[in-house]
């Protein structure tokens, strides 16, 4: 009866023990990061004189967001131009997990036909921390570097 007693006993510590490493078993949190725009650079503009340039950034959903120009439809952008882009730093779209990514597309506003990609390149949540990233965007002709950096919130 004692041995029954002692089996018993070690199966309820062990049933005991599971319970409590699953109850604690949760989910790592996200540790989240953001990306900061700062500027963009025209080395080649894709059409006539000037580009009407915008961008957008995949938010979590996949969903492409326009970050920049923050109030404007968009930028004018010509061969030579550098332009501020801290006045789209307060979007959401801009916020990723250290594990995410977000893809930037730099566009061109067309009125007569559909808007011109001026190019693409992936921002990751990884790069926090380190120096400022300037990524070559080209497409339609045009020419651009974007430069940006990814900071821990």
């Amino acid at each position: 009866m004692r041995g029954i007693a002692r089996l018993a006993s070690a199966a309820l510590v062990s049933l005991a023990g599971v319970a409590g490493f699953a109850g604690t078993a949760q989910a790592e949190p996200i540790d989240y990061v953001r990306i900061e725009l700062l500027e963009l650079t025209c080395h080649q503009q894709s059409e006539g004189d000037h580009d009407e340039a915008y961008l957008k950034v995949t938010d979590a959903n996949g969903n492409a967001v326009k970050v920049w120009p923050g109030s404007l439809k968009y930028q004018t952008m010509g061969a030579g131009y550098v332009r501020s882009m801290t006045d789209g730093n307060g979007n959401a779209a801009l916020v990723l997990g250290k594990q995410q990514a977000r893809t930037m597309t730099l566009w061109d506003d067309d009125t007569t036909s559909g808007d011109d990609k001026l190019g693409s390149t992936l921002a990751t949540g990884s790069e926090a921390g380190a120096e400022v990233q300037y990524r070559s965007l080209e497409g339609s002709g045009g020419v651009y570097t974007v430069a940006y950096r990814v900071i821990d919130i």
